[in-house]
Formats: C-alpha cells, structure tokens, sequence
C-alpha cells in the first residue's frame, strides 16, 4: 500500500528542493511567482490524489475479495482522478491560499535563505525547520484540508455519488468526533515516524559537528519512508470511516424498516479493511440503492 505514495514521493522531493534551492524567485514578477506556486500545488494536489484513489481501488479489491493488485488498480484510479478533478482543484486553490498566508507570516519572522547541501536537503524534506505556533497552525489546516479531501474520494471511486463533495463533508460533520480522533491519531503518528530525524537534527545542532552527505543522503530515503507512511495513515483513515458510514446508514437503513430505533455509529461494528470480511460488495449495492431511492 505505499506503492503508490512512494511513487508521488519520488516526484514530490525533486520538485520541492527546486523550488526551494535553484528557482530564481527574485527574477519573477508577483503574478508568475504566484503562478508557479499554484502550478506546483496543482500538481502536487492530483498526485496525492492519484495516490489516494490508487489506494481505494486497492481496498475495493481486497473487500471484493480481488487480488489486490497493484497494476490492475491504475486504470480505475487514473480514471476518478479525473471524474474528481473539479475537488482537487478547489482543494489545491485552499491549499494555495493557505501558502500564501503562511509565506507572509514566515516573510516576517524568519530568514528562507539558504544554500543547497545535503544537510539543508534532508532539514526541507522532513519539515525540520524553526517551530513557530503561526507554521503549526497552518500545518494543521492543510492536514485538515488534506484529510477531507481523502474523505470526498471514495464517494467518487466507491459509490459514484453525484455529489460526492456533499457526502465526504456529510460524513466529517455527522461523525465529527471520529474525524477528531483521526486527525489526532494520525498527527500523533507522524510526529513518532519523524522523530529519529528530529533527534538527529537537534543532536547535530547542540553538538555544532557536522556529518557526512552519505548520512543525510540516508536521511533522506527514511524520510521518503516515513512520509509515505504518515499520509497513508491518513488515507487509510478516510477510507475505513467512510467505509464505516456506509455500514452505519446500511443499519439505519434496516432499523427504519423494522421500526427499531436508530443506530449510533458506535453500536454498529467497525470494519477494517484489513481483516478478512468481504463487505464491500453487499455495502455499495446498499448504498446505492438508498441514494437512488433518496433521489427518487
């Protein structure tokens, strides 16, 4: 399952120290500096969200009881990427916006100059830079964009739905705490991947020596392991809660039949996409058949 986050890394790393260390922003007028950017978001947004469907065609293999392979996952993907452009692109305009607010914030606060080595490198592409409250704070909101964004998708490449915008915030307000408890679970998480790096630095800083590139070299593959894995939580995440709101509106949908009383989302079981139940088949058919009848 890191396959695919492994392969956006792959094009994510170069593309952030070039923009970081070799593009000449100084010869750029306002508008193109902020074309690029955007451009570079753009690109970014749809290869997480490649990632992200190749991912959830993955699962809905496993849960179909598919061989989950990798090479016949691509084809779906690359198709919802583009059934769901118009939410990558509202959600790389936010992301834009976001960055925007952030560089000003940092223009005032600290000094983004800096030379190209191996060690600077490794510092850029494991986000070891000097905390502030005004980072953290952007950080969370791009995180919180970011997961509902992996909350929207599945009701593009799951269900179909007509308006999956709609559903994935649906199932974000209705299940907030759930939400809540993700976004945590998974920050938590993240901080321990990029812990070992985060001593690292602090050592070398307290220490004032300096090491080889060989090392930071090393950094920087953990680094492309450790990130991978913290966004593949994340998607991970969207996809079993989502999976778990098409369980709890199935149950709902049973106990207004027989006139029982409604289910929280708690009292229905929560299904993992690594277990070996083969639900998803009977949940989608379920689900679509209360939208279609919801329409009607």
């Amino acid at each position: 399952m890191l396959a695919p986050l492994l392969f956006v890394w792959a094009f994510y790393a170069p593309s952030i120290l070039y923009l970081q260390f070799f593009l000449d922003w100084d010869s750029l007028s306002t508008l193109q500096a902020s074309g690029v950017v955007f451009g570079a978001i753009l690109l970014f947004s749809v290869a997480l969200s490649f990632s992200c469907f190749w991912l959830l065609e993955i699962v809905r293999r496993i849960e179909s009881g598919e061989p989950g392979e990798i090479l016949r996952s691509l084809p779906p993907a690359a198709e919802n990427v583009c059934r769901a452009f118009h939410v990558t692109l509202m959600w790389a305009f936010i992301w834009f916006i976001l960055t925007i607010v952030a560089a000003l914030v940092r223009r005032k606060n600290e000094d983004t100059n800096q030379s190209f080595t191996a060690e600077n490198a490794a510092r850029t592409l494991s986000g070891q830079g000097s905390f502030s409250l005004s980072g953290a704070f952007f950080d969370a909101l791009n995180k919180g964009i970011r997961m509902i964004a992996f909350l929207i998708y599945p009701a593009v490449a799951w269900e179909r739905n007509d308006a999956p915008i709609k559903r994935g915030l649906g199932v974000a307000r209705v299940h907030a705490p759930e939400f809540a408890s993700g976004f945590i679970l998974t920050e938590l998480a993240a901080a321990i991947v990029f812990l070992p790096p985060a001593i690292l630095f602090w050592f070398v800083g307290e220490a004032e020596i300096s090491l080889s590139d060989g090392v930071w070299y090393a950094v920087i593959v953990y680094c492309a392991f450790a990130w991978s894995i913290s966004i593949l939580l994340e998607q991970l995440f969207a996809a079993e809660l989502y999976l778990w709101d098409m369980k709890w509106r199935k149950a709902c949908s049973e106990a207004e039949i027989s006139g029982a009383p409604l289910p929280k989302l708690r009292d229905v079981s929560r299904p993992s996409i690594l277990d070996d139940i083969k639900e998803f088949d009977t949940l989608t058919a379920t689900s679509t058949s209360q939208e279609h009848n919801h329409s009607a």
